[in-house]
């Protein structure tokens, strides 16, 4: 990746959607992959990441719902991502991580944190 980077041939645009990638700037990446024209399935991925991020890391379901609906995603769209984060964070070891809450003003896992703020018609 630092090859792309330091390619002063390659234009800006491109270079500016992989640093933010790198940096995990999931949103920018996809406002940056849009406006050059990038595959569907490319931004689609980013959208997933970024709304994943939301879920996993900032664990902010206004930001998660608010991106969901901006990308366009179907209820189906995000059980599926919801089931998969479940799934990836099984295998990471990291669903049984407690980090605090403070609508619930308590310490939830990620299962929990999902169960309470991603309920069925939720959306």
């Amino acid at each position: 990746m630092e090859a792309i980077l330091q390619d002063t041939k390659l234009p800006e645009s491109l270079r500016e959607l992989e640093v933010a990638v790198q940096n995990k700037n999931y949103v920018r990446a996809v406002r940056i992959a849009e406006s050059i024209g990038k595959p569907p399935g490319e931004i689609k991925e980013l959208q997933q990441e970024a709304i994943k991020q939301f879920i996993v890391e900032y664990r902010n379901p206004q930001g998660a719902i608010a991106l969901a609906e901006e990308y366009h995603f179907a209820r189906e769209d995000v059980d599926q991502l919801l089931r998969s984060i479940l799934q990836e964070a099984g295998e990471k070891k990291i669903l049984d991580r407690r980090q605090y809450d403070i609508k619930t003003m308590r310490y939830l896992t990620l299962g929990e944190w999902i169960k309470e703020y991603f309920k069925i018609n939720k959306w």
